[in-house]
């Protein structure tokens, strides 16, 4: 039996049906701007794009194929060109900020317990670091170091790239490495690994 008044019945209606689709238009036009997502720390890299390195070698000089940056997640950094020289006439570019970094990197990777295994540390220098007497002494055995003549991301900053080889999220130079640990935990994750 329907009321004899059908007044009461729309406004009740509407007020479960519209009021919410209300609230959500205004939430979304007026505060949209102060909700932060899980990934608030690094840049995000948009358009999406991939990664196209250019010719790589490692410290021996034998090429380093291309699929470097699939099949895990990759955190790549860029050391900077340094400019002069000392007495052997090259100037190591990993200096002890690029040491400490590459010491957060692993932390960072370290902290992400059994996911671990799906993240990767690249450092990539220029080509005159390959001359540096003992420079692959002063890094750990589980960090890719390549060298480039022509490298495509910018110098000093940190990179996140996905196991496509798409570039997610850039870090530039002083992030917070706790941005970072809670990016990568936070993709690591939501992809299930």
């Amino acid at each position: 039996m329907l009321p004899k008044r059908k007044g009461p019945v729309f406004v009740s209606l509407l007020m479960i049906f519209g009021l919410p689709l209300l609230i959500a238009w205004f939430v979304f036009h007026y505060y949209a701007g102060s909700f932060h997502g899980g990934l608030e720390h690094g840049e995000l890299i948009t358009p999406a794009r991939t990664l196209d390195p250019p010719l790589m070698h490692n410290l021996q000089g034998d090429v380093v194929p291309t699929d470097l940056f699939r099949g895990k997640w990759t955190l790549v950094y860029r050391a900077p060109d340094q400019r002069g020289a000392t007495g052997n006439g090259v100037v190591n570019p990993c200096d002890k900020n690029c040491l400490a970094l590459m010491n957060t990197l692993l932390r960072v990777r370290i902290a992400q317990d059994r996911s671990m295994r799906e993240v990767r540390r690249v450092l990539s220098l220029p080509e005159s670091a390959a001359r540096v007497p003992g420079i692959a002494d002063q890094f750990d055995k589980g960090l890719h170091v390549v060298t480039a003549a022509d490298w495509p991301l910018q110098a000093g900053s940190v990179y996140l790239i996905d196991p496509q080889g798409f570039l997610v999220l850039r870090y530039p130079p002083g992030f917070d490495p706790t941005g970072l640990l809670k990016d990568l935990k936070h993709l690591l994750r939501v992809v299930g690994m």
